[in-house]
């Protein structure tokens, strides 16, 4: 085909291409998704409320500049910065950290209260205020409460994340180290072939120089769950060297959880946990699973043998994924993992991450030899209890007399301190010897006495999403917990079972009332609005606008008409809201 003119459409092609290239390569410091996400703030941030001097005057400009420019309205920009502030916010919380995005947040509304406007006598400002104001009170209902308050412990930095950057070639080794461990080898017999390259020596003296921090931490905790790991191991047929990948990945955390959003002692994504049926919900999350992770990690280890035959790329596979492996060698042809490495062809944590492992195997089988004298921590010993019906950890840890911590530490992978709804094998790990005990106080006790749950009574006009803020609860676990298979529908009066985390966090009635409150009812018409711009600023349907305020859709309002801009479930009656969750009437 030839274009008017005279262009082809293959040269037409070449040319957008040849752009697309020219404009990415403009691009202004692309780097990579990691280095990208690591921009964002996670410190206070540098940029601060605007005092009151700052804040321009609403003076009348000249005539003169009236015509040249259009006038730039100084309320506009102060919203603009409190919202991006907000955003700002939101990019941190995003990101898992709700501590870093409350000064943000915090500032983002102080931009706004204290402008040096009359706060309560601009409908504009208070509009925007009350705005930001619900969008952060949704986030923090979200968060379900900061996992400090909630007594949880928080997410653990895992020691792969610094392995993944080391640069070995900077690493000087002790002379002598390579004569021990020539001498280590020889005398030890190791269940994979373990190899003495200048990679696994420098990752020796590494770990007896400035990574010996995370060697010892690595040694006292495993001694927590080696005994349990090397069982399951045995029994699945994996490599018993191979429990001390442990160490490399996690350092033996059930809470770790690295930087590639991996967690857990074995480090699965959501996608390998999924594989191999670790469930993950509001209430579980069993990557975390001190036993059915493990089984998983020596199940996906056996699955990656059987691809490659060859532990070095099991190992490889592991970390950076069976099909990067498999696309190599069906690219450059059969090879093993030492020629990958030297080719080039595996990211510098794949590089490092096997070595890494096995110089933590020598460690591991002769500490002290190697001047590591830690005593390991004891070895964690318990027994299960089927439950029948949720328990609240806090209940549990009454009836057995013991602490909430040591409930936490049996059963890292309860997200709520609540054992999961509707899972009827699982089984609660409590203390040897507590099973039975435990068995027969939970006997004595109504469902309703061992989890925490409100009761609430669905009044016309609820969104289920309203009731979940309300209750520092989700829409998914209300759903789950109620049985409701359409989450768009209630029913006026249904009885709803409301789930609440661990820390007991919610809001009383009058906490309720004054959230309620904080919601604006009405809103000022200013000039250039519309009934659309309102009903998007308020995050309400213009159906339910048009009906609250008795209007037609092609009707016309002006500057100092009042918009009622209702939401709040008491005054929603006999709405027809597309809304999560409305009720409909009787």
């Amino acid at each position: 085909m030839i274009f008017a003119d005279g262009v082809s459409l293959r040269h037409a092609r070449k040319l957008r291409h040849l752009l697309v290239v020219c404009g990415l390569l403009c691009l202004p410091n692309c780097g990579s998704i990691r280095n990208i996400s690591r921009q964002v703030p996670t410190r206070e941030p540098q940029e601060s409320a605007p005092p009151v001097s700052e804040v321009p005057s609403r003076t009348t400009p000249s005539s003169i500049e009236a015509t040249l420019q259009p006038e730039e309205d100084p309320l506009d920009r102060l919203i603009e910065r409190a919202t991006d502030l907000f955003e700002r916010g939101e990019a941190v919380f995003k990101e898992e950290d709700i501590q870093e995005a409350r000064p943000y947040f915090q500032q983002s509304l102080q931009t706004l209260k204290n402008s040096g406007f009359d706060f309560f006598l601009n409908p504009q400002l208070e509009s925007a205020y009350y705005g930001l104001l619900g969008k952060i009170q949704v986030l923090e209902l979200q968060a379900l409460v900061d996992p400090s308050e909630m007594q949880l412990p928080r997410p653990e930095s895992t020691p792969l994340d610094e392995i993944a950057d080391l640069n070995l070639f900077t690493i000087k080794v002790d002379p002598h180290l390579e004569k021990l461990l020539s001498q280590a080898l020889f005398e030890t017999r190791f269940d994979i072939p373990v190899v003495l390259n200048a990679s696994v020596v420098r990752f020796l003296n590494y770990y007896q120089t400035q990574g010996r921090k995370i060697m010892e931490e690595g040694l006292k905790r495993s001694g927590k769950y080696l005994s349990l790991f090397r069982e399951i191991f045995r029994k699945e047929g994996i490599p018993l060297d191979l429990v001390y990948m442990a160490h490399v990945e996690s350092l033996f955390k059930p809470h770790a959880y690295s930087r590639a959003r991996a967690k857990g002692i074995w480090q699965f994504t959501r996608g390998t946990a999924r594989l191999y049926g670790l469930r993950q919900d509001w209430w579980i999350d069993e990557r975390s699973h001190i036993i059915k992770s493990t089984e998983a990690a020596a199940r996906h280890l056996e699955d990656l043998y059987g691809l490659f035959q060859d532990w070095n790329l099991v190992m490889a596979a592991y970390n950076v994924g069976a099909q990067r492996i498999q696309r190599i060698i069906r690219r450059y042809g059969p090879m093993d993992y030492w020629r990958m490495v030297k080719r080039r062809l595996l990211p510098r944590e794949t590089r490092n991450f096997v070595p890494s492992i096995l110089a933590s195997i020598i460690i591991f089988r002769h500490p002290e030899r190697y001047g590591f004298y830690i005593e390991p921590d004891d070895a964690v010993k318990f027994e299960t209890v089927a439950l029948e019906d949720q328990v609240d950890l806090r209940v549990a840890a009454e009836a057995l007399d013991v602490s909430l911590a040591e409930l936490f530490e049996l059963n890292p992978e309860l997200r709520r301190g609540v054992t999961p709804f509707d899972y009827e094998d699982y089984q609660l790990k409590v203390p040897m010897g507590r099973g039975e005990l435990l068995k027969e106080r939970l006997a004595s006790l109504a469902p309703e006495k061992k989890v925490r749950f409100n009761h609430h009574k669905v009044k016309r006009g609820e969104t289920l999403s309203l009731i979940a803020q309300g209750y520092s609860s989700s829409i998914q676990a209300i759903a789950q917990m109620n049985r409701i298979r359409n989450i768009h529908w209630l029913r006026e009066g249904q009885d709803l079972i409301i789930p609440l985390s661990v820390s007991g966090f919610s809001f009383s009635a009058a906490s309720r009332s004054r959230f309620d409150r904080e919601l604006p009812t009405s809103y000022i018409v200013r000039r250039g609005d519309s009934l659309a711009r309102i009903a998007r600023m308020y995050g309400v349907s213009l159906k339910d606008l048009l009906l609250w305020n008795n209007l037609k859709a092609d009707q016309i309002i002006y500057p100092g008409q009042r918009i009622r801009t209702v939401h709040r479930a008491e005054s929603v009656v006999g709405s027809s809201s597309a809304n999560t969750g409305t009720v409909g009437g009787k």
